[in-house]
């Protein structure tokens, strides 16, 4: 029935096609989600936004081929955002390689704070976890709408 769903004209909403591939997953069955991942990506001219590669990383672990879910990760056009840098850490985490995924938040220091706090603490640097929750990222500074040009005449 999700299959169907996810089938039909403007279905495959991410959602959705996380409902299908953990289903197929579940199943035991984590090869069939692969292939809609590919028939997916084909449609759409070979590009793969990061919503549905991530339902791809899931599928690869299941299937044992944590390092190559690894690789691809750090290939994909999004690798460098944080949301993405989530994804990696996490996956460098369940490979033992605490100290890559903490390299990886790292890079993104106003993001994922409590997912570095946990590396830190998997590390044994429970006074620098602490200090990383403590931390409250500044948000930029607005621009000055009053600085630069105005106009006195209509349209204002």
């Amino acid at each position: 029935m999700i299959r169907t769903l996810a089938d039909r004209p403007g279905g495959a909403e991410d959602w959705i096609v996380h409902t299908l591939c953990t289903l197929y997953a579940d199943l035991g069955r984590a090869p069939d989600g692969l292939a809609y991942l590919d028939i997916l990506k084909a449609r759409r001219g070979g590009k793969e936004d990061w919503d549905f590669f991530r339902i791809r990383l899931l599928l690869m672990v299941r299937l044992g081929l944590l390092d190559e879910a690894i690789e691809q990760t750090q290939t994909h056009p999004e690798q460098d955002t944080w949301y993405a840098a989530w994804s990696l850490s996490d996956l460098l985490a369940t490979a033992g390689r605490a100290e890559e995924a903490l390299s990886v938040l790292e890079r993104h220091p106003a993001c994922n704070t409590s997912l570095r706090a946990k590396c830190l603490i998997d590390l044994g640097r429970i006074e620098e976890a602490v200090q990383v929750l403590r931390q409250r990222p500044q948000p930029a500074p607005a621009d000055d709408p009053w600085a630069g040009t105005h106009s006195t005449e209509p349209p204002f």
